[in-house]
């Protein structure tokens, strides 16, 4: 904090604020800035805590005649009925850590959540805001480096940089200095202006929408036509892995059948950009308008490009290794999750399953993976990569961000298992679900035999572990998952 400091409060919009104070000697100016609130923010609800270390610099009762009630200290009552850590996270819109010392911020980056105030910062949803004060030194430091980067990765955390200012220890131009009051607040209002804007959207043309998984866009093109973006999410384990040089050649070469054609896309960066005919996927239009005769023609073409796909002779040298669903599939039922609410995920899908059914699925999954009669195979197969214009027979089939070798029925199967947990989710008649089905396998030249089953069940496992570990704000659970597995497992 500055010695003049800029009295311009922004009204950051909120309605409750948890403020931290930690034990800076800069801890002193607190009283301050909650007059300051008091007057320019009359409706917000402050809450404050006060670590041990802070009392020192400030008292509790200075701060409590500035917010009309009492002041929490950051440590764990012996007679409290209530966990004060979870009211904190759920009542707080933001935690603001004003001043954040470099311990406070070194223990919130390493995970650790020893104190009421550190445990609500882990485990809230809300926006955590820290405006550091370092001594002398710390900034230059390794472990301050390390630390901000791996606080700055938090998508809900934001980083006040320090001012150089006087250390009020030594008295020194030498330390780094929380900026005023006002100034975290404009990065908050900031952060929450770009998290509104970055918020997935229902798939519609025109839009950008996604998951931490995959990110996509679609835009009229001035000619005609529509261009599509796909990027991996911020939270993809890997990149894609594109067609390149013979293979993109071998699959160039199917050219157009009956008007339907793989869309083999150009790098753009991480992404890969396709120009295509239409403006939304069959995924959209099953979601929202059901199983519609008109969908079983593009379901057809999407039959005939696998097919195509499948046929084509492997150029030498083409990697074996699984597809990317494969890989996230085989580490969450093999117990390698990255990320923990997927192995939360597993754990409650596994004990509802029960073992037997948990090892039968495992089997399906092994007998897959361990298949060593292989194809050419677009690794990504699906109705959300599937592009349906005006006229029902110019589909374009999104291609090129996992081709892989992998046994045929993969990419089939798994189409299967959407159209499964389509019709589960959406309902509507059950003849017109399976029509589409017929005109897939039709298209194809071949079904799948009493395999359907156990491909159907894999995808929709997948779909769980991707719903778990790249959709923040899934938190129903998954229990319907569950009865409607137990159901497909044992048909």
């Amino acid at each position: 904090m500055t010695d003049e400091p800029d009295d311009g409060v922004l009204d950051p919009g909120l309605s409750r604020l948890l403020l931290v104070v930690t034990g800076s000697a800069y801890a002193w100016s607190t009283p301050y800035w909650l007059e300051l609130l008091r007057q320019h923010c009359p409706d917000l609800e402050v809450r404050v805590v006060l670590t041990r270390s802070a009392e020192r610099f400030v008292t509790p009762q200075a701060i409590g005649a500035r917010v009309g009630g009492a002041v929490a200290s950051d440590v764990w009552p012996d007679d409290e009925s209530t966990a004060r850590h979870v009211e904190w996270a759920e009542w707080a819109e933001v935690i603001l850590v004003y001043p954040a010392t470099l311990h406070f911020m070194a223990r919130l980056a390493l995970g650790l959540a020893d104190s009421p105030a550190l445990l609500a910062a882990q485990c809230t949803r809300a926006p955590v805001v820290l405006a550091p004060a370092l001594p002398p030194g710390a900034l230059e430091g390794a472990a301050v480096r390390r630390h901000w980067a791996a606080l700055a990765a938090r998508p809900n955390v934001v980083l006040v940089p320090p001012v150089a200012g006087r250390s009020l220890t030594t008295g020194r131009e030498d330390a780094w200095v929380p900026p005023p009051l006002p100034e975290a607040l404009r990065l908050l209002v900031e952060h929450r202006a770009a998290a509104a804007a970055a918020a997935p959207e229902q798939p519609r043309p025109g839009a950008e929408f996604g998951t931490g998984l995959l990110r996509t866009s679609c835009h009229a093109l001035p000619a005609g036509g529509h261009r599509w973006r796909r990027e991996p999410g911020p939270l993809a384990p890997t990149p894609f892995r594109a067609a390149g040089g013979e293979m993109y050649r071998l699959l160039q070469g199917i050219g157009e059948l009956d008007g339907a054609r793989l869309a083999l896309g150009t790098p753009d960066g991480p992404a890969r950009r396709y120009d295509v005919r239409g403006e939304v996927s069959a995924a959209h239009l099953l979601l929202h308008q059901g199983p519609a005769a008109e969908l079983a023609e593009p379901l057809r073409h999407l039959g005939r490009l696998l097919r195509a796909v499948h046929d084509l002779e492997p150029p030498a040298g083409t990697p074996t290794g699984r597809s990317r669903g494969l890989t996230r599939l085989d580490d969450w039922l093999t117990g390698r999750a990255a990320d923990p609410r997927a192995a939360c995920a597993q754990g409650q899908v596994r004990r509802s399953l029960g073992e037997e059914r948990w090892a039968q699925v495992r089997a399906w999954h092994t007998r897959t993976v361990t298949d060593t009669d292989t194809t050419v195979a677009h690794g990504a197969a699906g109705l959300g990569a599937l592009v349906v214009g005006h006229d029902p027979s110019g589909v374009d089939l999104l291609t090129g961000e996992d081709v892989c070798l992998a046994p045929w029925y993969v990419d089939l199967g798994w189409v299967v298992g959407e159209l499964v947990e389509l019709q589960w989710q959406v309902g509507g008649d059950k003849g017109a679900w399976q029509s589409l089905t017929d005109a897939l396998f039709e298209g194809y030249g071949r079904d799948l035999g009493p395999r359907w089953k156990e491909l159907a069940a894999l995808r929709i496992l997948l779909h769980v572990h991707d719903i778990a570990a790249y959709l923040d704000d899934f938190d129903r659970g998954f229990d319907h998952y569950c009865d409607f597995l137990r159901f497909l497992i044992d048909l």
